[in-house]
């Protein structure tokens, strides 16, 4: 598997690298319109889910939702907008939010784990995983632990063994 930059801030626990194994076994794959309703629909406060759906959509559908500095770079060819297209960038992605996600959980960090939880179910939907979606909503909105019991839930649902045993 090709190696990905991570695009968000390393948590506490090691990195999580993506597998074929974890791709197969989760029967992941990307639904670009659900990306584009996800884009098109998104109303959470925080624009997380927006934010997530983008990466997956190409530049001309995005471009108004950035600020004028980036487009100006990307247009001028200063800066290059990149496109998630392939299941293991997504994955990858996924486990380096979910390895973040711990931390804010354990962090105690409401906003910054609703937010987490909200990107995560993001990714969920877009790779395929509506019913892991769902179960992370209902974990969540069942219990005021920031999160910890739903990410739990997914990590269990996933076979993401390396979820640490204070994320419950």
């Amino acid at each position: 598997m090709a190696k990905y930059e991570m695009k968000c801030y390393a948590g506490d626990d090691p990195r999580i690298e993506v597998t074929a194994e974890f791709i197969e076994r989760n029967k992941l794959k990307l639904d670009i319109e659900v990306a584009r309703d996800v884009f098109e629909h998104a109303d959470d406060f925080f624009g997380a889910a927006e934010e997530v759906a983008c990466d997956f959509l190409p530049y001309d559908e995005v471009k108004d939702g950035f600020i004028d500095e980036y487009r100006k770079k990307v247009e001028s060819g200063e800066a290059e907008y990149h496109q998630i297209t392939d299941v293991e960038e997504a994955s990858q992605d996924f486990l380096d939010y979910m390895v973040f996600a711990w931390m804010k959980a354990r962090d105690e960090r409401e906003l910054s784990a609703i937010r987490s939880i909200i990107k995560l179910r993001t990714w969920l939907k877009i790779m395929g995983r509506p019913d892991v979606a769902e179960v992370l909503d209902r974990e969540a909105e069942s219990s005021d632990d920031y999160g910890k019991r739903a990410l739990r839930a997914v990590c269990d649902m996933m076979g993401i063994t390396e979820c640490p045993d204070d994320i419950r």
